[in-house]
């Protein structure tokens, strides 16, 4: 069976990828440039553009937003998925979402295994669950949406057709293990955390 269809894939590249007019649309909005359509007086377009704020590259990230991304990206590994990359995104370009993180399987039933073990990692370690999810009844593009990051599980070759980390050269390829540190100092905050009140629990029995 192909990917996800026509229409999915359609919706899935307008709100992932974005479109070329929506994105020439906001670029324009942003430099202030007039449209060709419906032109404005000229000193309007000034005042407009004066009082327009200038977008800002920067933006805060949450600490949990990372360990959660470092979270799925191990359990892409512990179900053997090859070539996992974590993108971080143009806070102008694309400010629907922080982080891709791209991964392929060898078959679907790997990348749907995959992403199984990706919704159960985050189900059990964060209590959260993806806001959509698609693809996953073919297993050739599976894209798990948890708002501030999205997963694209690819079969090899649907990744090269596609090739979406092509279309988003101005993203920050993140180091998994970068990530994996934000995770590790969440695990051992939490067991710190789950011994203190085993103690305390202990303590205030009679």
């Amino acid at each position: 069976m192909a990917g996800p269809s026509k229409k999915s894939s359609g919706k899935t590249a307008a709100k992932h990828t974005g479109k070329k007019a929506a994105g020439t649309k906001r670029t324009a909005a942003r430099s202030g440039v007039k449209s060709a359509t419906k032109p404005r007086p000229a000193i309007k377009s000034r005042a407009a553009k004066k009082a327009a704020p200038a977008p800002s590259a920067e933006r805060v990230i949450a600490g949990t937003t990372r360990q959660m991304v470092a979270a799925a990206a191990a359990a892409c590994d512990e179900k053997k998925a090859e070539d996992t990359r974590i993108l971080e995104l143009d806070a102008v370009d694309a400010g629907f979402t922080d982080f891709f993180l791209i991964t392929s399987g060898t078959n679907e039933r790997q990348t749907q295994t995959i992403a199984d073990e990706v919704e159960l990692r985050l189900k059990r370690d964060f209590g959260t669950y993806p806001n959509s999810v698609e693809g996953k009844r073919q297993g050739e593009w599976i894209l798990l949406d948890y708002v501030d990051f999205v997963v694209h599980i690819f079969l090899a070759e649907k990744r090269v057709f596609y090739d979406i980390e092509r279309l988003r050269k101005s993203a920050r390829h993140v180091d998994a293990v970068e990530l994996q540190k934000a995770l590790k100092k969440k695990t051992t905050s939490t067991r710190k955390r789950v011994a203190t009140n085993t103690a305390a629990a202990s303590h205030a029995i009679p």
